[in-house]
C-alpha cells in the first residue's frame, strides 16, 4: 500500500477518512505499544461517528454510500487495488453467545509505502481462537439444508427479480462472507478477499476444510456413525452433492429446458423428461449413494448443444450450468474419501473406547483386562481385510505404548494380552492374591501381574501405583507378603501330609514299642527293648507312609486298577444311575430357590425407598441396623404398594421384620471389628451392593469419612475409627461383595 499521487482527487468524505485515520495511528503511537492488536485499529463501525468532528463535511458526505463510494476509491477497487491508499481487513469477536466481526481501517501515512502483512497477520491471530470454534461447531452441527428441496439455498434472486442458481453459495467462502457482512452494517459490502484465503488456509492446515474448486471449499464434518456401521447423518460431501444436484435440476427446469423447447432439442427434453420421471432418492441408503443419478444427469446437460446457442442470456446459463457440473464432479469424486474417514473415523472410536475402558475397569476390578485386538476391530464394524490389519496393528501399537501387558499365546497360533493401567498395580496384585485361591483365571492373572510388576519396579516406572496413596500401596504390599507366607506354611505343612500321616505313624510307633517292652518283661531281657525300638520307629515310619493323605488321582488310579467300580468315570463321578439322586438334590434345592427368589423380590421392592437414588448428601445411603429399621418404617406403604405379598399381610411389625430380614440378606454388610469401635458410632454399616461396586461412591464416602476424621483429628479413637472405614471403602470393599462364579 502506498500514498498515491492522485490523493488530491479524492472525495471530500474519502480525505476526511485518510485524516481521521492518519490522527487514529499517531494516537496509538504515543501509547508506546510495539505490538499491533485490532483494538488499537478504527473500525468501520466508528467511522461515522469519528467523520462528526469534521465541520467542512457535509451531511451528504457523512451518509452510508458516501461512506462506501469513499472506501472503493480509498480501496481503488475499480483498478484492483493497484493505487490503493488504504487497507481493510476483518477480525472476529464474541457478543454474547454469537460470533460477528469488525472491519478494521489501516492506512498510517507515515511512509511513502506501508507494510499491510503485519496488520493482516495481528488481525488473523486475534481472530484465531474464534475461527477454531466455529470450524468446530460447524464440522459437529452441519448446515440446515433442506430434506426434501436442498438445492434452495443455492438458488437465490437476481438483479432482475427471479429465482437463479449461484453454485457457490454452498461453499465454506460463502459461509465466512456471510459472517463478515455483518461487520459493515449498512454500509455496502466490500469484498475481504485476503481475509477469505487466510480462513481456508487456515481450515486446510487444521484438516478442517477440503478443496472443491479453488474458491469452493466445504467442511470437514465429524462423521456420526451407528453401531452397525451406517450413517447417523449425512456427510456433508453428501449433502453438499444432494443438494447441487437438486439446484442445477431446478435450474435445468425452469432455464435450459425452455431453450431446448424454443429451439426444438426435442431427443435432449425427452430424455430429460424421462430422467425427471425417475423417482428421486426415497431412503438415507439411496441418498449415500447418488453417483449413478449424478452421471446420468451430467451426461445429458453434457449433451446440450451450448455452442449453438448465442446471445449473452444463454452464454449466462451456460457459465452457471458449468460451473454447477464442475462443483457436483469434484464432490462425486470426494465422495470417496468418505469411506476412508469412515474407517478411520471408527477406529479413533474404538480408540477410545479401548483406551477409556482400560483405567476405569484397572480401577474398578482390580484385575487385568483380558484384550483380544482382533475381535475388537472385529466388533467395530471395518470390513476391509487390509484395513482390518492395519487398525489390528495401530490399535495394539496405541494400547500397549500406553499401558503394561502380558502376552498369552493360544492353542490356535494366535494371542490374548492381559492390560492394565500400573497406576494401580500393587492394589491389582493385592486383590489377586487374596481371591485368586482356587480360581485357575485369577491364579494366571496373579502370576502376569506380578511378572508386570516386577518388569517395572526394575527400574521403576514413573507411573507405577502413581494413583494410589503410598500409605496404601505399603499396607497392601505387606498383606500381600503375610499371605504369601502363610501360603508357603501351608504348602510345607501339605506336602509333609502328603508325604507322611504323622498320627498312624506315631500310633504304630507306640504299639510296637509296647509290646516290646511287654516282651522285654515277660522273657525278663532287654533284647527285645534293643531290637524293638529301630523296629517300632521303622514299623511307624511304615505306617506314616502307608495311610498318608492320596491325591485325587491316586485315588482315580488306585480305582482303576482294582477293576471294581466298572460304572465309574474317570472323575470318580457315576456315569449312569444319577438320575434318581439329581431329582432328589433338585427337590431339595428348590425350596431353596423359592426362598431366595423372595427374598429378593422384597428386597428389590425396598431398595429404592431404603438406598435413595436422590440424595442430599452420601450417608443417606449407608446405614446401620437402627437407622435401616427407622428407614423401613418411613416408607412401609410404598414397600407394600411394590410386592404384592407384603401387601396382603395385616401385620406391619410382621412386614417391617420381613423387609429387614430380606435387605440384610441382600446388602454388603461391614462390621466394625470390637478393638476399633466406639461408643455412639455404628457398629455395623450396612451398604448397598451396586452402591459399593461404584467406585464413584466409594470414592465420595471414603472423601466423606477423610473430612469427618479432620474434625476429629484429636480424638485417636475416632480416627482409628474412621481409617478402618477408609481403608475398607477402599481397599477392603471387595470382600463385602458377592464372589463371582466361574
Amino acid at each position: 500500500m502506498q500514498l498515491s499521487d492522485a490523493i488530491g482527487s479524492l472525495t471530500p468524505t474519502a480525505r476526511c477518512i485518510l485524516d481521521e485515520l492518519k490522527d487514529w495511528h499517531k494516537r496509538v503511537e504515543k501509547h508506546g505499544s510495539k505490538e499491533i492488536h485490532p483494538s488499537y485499529l478504527l473500525t468501520l463501525d466508528k467511522l461515522p461517528e469519528a467523520l462528526g468532528k469534521y465541520t467542512n463535511l457535509g451531511s451528504q458526505g457523512k451518509t452510508e454510500n458516501a461512506i462506501h463510494h469513499a472506501l472503493r476509491l480509498l480501496l481503488d477497487l475499480d483498478h484492483r487495488g493497484a493505487n490503493r491508499v488504504m487497507y481493510v481487513y476483518p477480525y472476529l469477536i464474541k457478543s454474547g453467545s454469537k460470533i460477528t466481526s469488525k472491519i478494521a481501517l489501516i492506512a498510517p501515512q507515515k511512509d511513502n509505502k506501508t507494510d499491510t502483512i503485519p496488520y493482516r497477520q495481528a488481525c488473523f491471530r486475534f481472530s484465531q481462537e474464534l475461527i477454531k470454534m466455529l470450524l468446530d461447531n460447524r464440522s459437529k452441527k452441519g448446515r440446515n439444508w433442506d430434506e426434501t428441496n436442498p438445492g434452495t439455498l443455492l438458488i437465490q434472486k437476481n438483479k432482475d427479480g427471479n429465482p437463479w442458481l449461484y453454485p457457490k453459495l454452498g461453499s465454506l467462502e460463502s459461509e465466512i462472507t456471510s459472517l463478515v457482512r455483518k461487520g459493515f452494517g449498512t454500509v455496502p459490502y466490500i469484498p475481504m478477499t485476503d481475509f477469505l484465503i487466510d480462513f481456508v488456509n487456515y481450515a486446510k492446515e487444521q484438516n478442517l476444510a477440503i478443496g472443491i474448486l479453488n474458491d469452493y471449499h466445504i467442511v470437514l464434518d465429524q462423521l456420526e456413525i451407528l453401531p452397525d456401521g451406517s450413517f447417523k447423518k449425512l456427510p456433508e460431501v453428501v449433502n453438499q452433492i444432494l443438494a447441487h444436484l437438486d439446484a442445477l435440476e431446478t435450474f435445468t427446469k425452469d432455464h435450459l429446458m425452455k431453450i431446448a423447447r424454443e429451439a426444438k432439442y426435442e431427443v435432449f427434453v425427452d430424455k430429460m423428461n424421462q430422467y425427471f420421471q425417475d423417482e428421486i432418492f426415497s431412503s438415507i441408503e439411496e441418498k449415500m449413494n447418488p453417483e449413478d443419478r449424478v452421471k446420468r444427469f451430467l451426461s445429458l446437460l453434457e449433451s446440450f448443444p451450448f455452442a449453438s446457442q448465442k446471445g449473452n442470456q444463454a452464454q449466462v446459463i451456460r457459465e452457471t450450468v458449468d460451473t454447477g457440473m464442475k462443483i457436483l464432479k469434484r464432490l462425486s469424486e470426494e465422495k470417496g474419501s468418505v469411506i476412508h474417514r469412515k474407517d478411520d473415523n471408527i477406529y479413533s472410536t474404538m480408540k477410545q473406547s479401548v483406551m477409556s475402558k482400560i483405567p476405569e475397569y484397572t480401577k474398578n476390578n482390580h484385575s487385568l483386562l483380558r484384550i483380544n485386538f482382533e475381535d475388537e476391530v472385529a466388533s467395530a464394524g471395518i470390513t476391509s481385510p487390509e484395513k482390518a490389519s492395519e487398525y489390528i496393528k495401530r490399535l495394539k501399537d496405541d494400547v500397549l505404548s500406553e499401558f503394561s501387558y502380558q502376552e498369552e499365546k493360544l492353542s490356535n497360533g494366535k494371542s490374548v494380552y492381559y492390560v492394565v493401567d500400573h497406576g494401580y498395580m500393587a492394589a491389582v496384585i493385592h486383590k489377586l492374591a487374596f481371591e485368586s485361591k482356587g480360581n485357575p483365571e485369577l491364579k494366571k492373572q496373579l502370576e502376569f501381574a506380578k511378572t508386570i510388576n516386577h518388569r517395572l519396579s526394575n527400574p521403576k516406572h514413573p507411573e507405577l501405583n502413581n494413583k494410589l496413596r503410598p500409605d496404601a500401596i505399603a499396607k497392601m504390599n505387606a498383606g500381600v507378603k503375610d499371605l504369601e507366607h502363610e501360603e508357603r506354611e501351608w504348602e510345607k505343612s501339605q506336602d509333609i501330609k502328603s508325604k507322611f500321616n504323622v498320627v498312624p505313624g506315631l500310633m504304630t510307633f507306640f504299639v510296637c514299642v509296647l509290646m516290646f517292652i511287654t516282651a522285654a518283661y515277660y522273657l525278663r531281657s532287654a533284647v527285645p527293648i534293643f531290637f524293638g525300638v529301630p523296629f517300632s520307629i521303622a514299623a511307624g515310619f511304615m505306617a506314616a507312609l502307608f495311610f498318608r493323605e492320596k491325591t485325587s488321582e491316586e485315588i482315580r488310579e488306585d480305582i482303576k486298577n482294582s477293576g471294581k467300580f466298572g460304572n465309574v468315570g474317570d472323575w470318580g463321578k457315576s456315569s449312569g444311575g444319577g438320575g434318581a439322586m439329581s431329582s432328589s438334590s433338585s427337590d431339595e434345592e428348590q425350596p431353596t430357590s423359592q426362598k431366595e427368589e423372595k427374598i429378593a423380590n422384597i428386597y428389590k421392592a425396598a431398595d429404592n425407598f431404603v438406598f435413595p437414588k436422590r440424595f442430599n448428601k452420601i450417608t443417606d445411603k449407608v446405614l446401620d441396623p437402627k437407622s435401616l429399621k427407622s428407614r423401613i418404617y418411613e416408607n412401609l406403604d410404598n414397600i407394600k404398594r411394590n410386592n404384592l405379598t407384603l401387601a396382603k399381610e395385616k401385620n406391619d411389625d410382621k412386614i417391617a421384620s420381613t423387609v429387614e430380614y430380606a435387605v440384610l440378606q441382600s446388602v454388603a454388610t461391614i462390621l466394625i471389628p470390637d478393638d476399633v469401635a466406639v461408643k455412639d458410632m455404628p457398629s455395623t454399616i450396612l451398604i448397598n451392593r451396586n452402591d459399593l461396586k461404584a467406585a464413584l461412591f466409594r470414592g465420595q464416602l471414603a472423601d466423606f469419612y477423610r473430612e469427618e476424621m479432620n474434625k476429629k483429628k484429636f480424638d485417636k479413637k475416632l480416627v482409628k475409627y474412621y481409617t478402618y472405614l477408609i481403608n475398607t471403602v477402599e481397599m477392603e470393599y471387595y470382600k463385602y461383595l458377592p464372589k463371582k462364579r466361574i
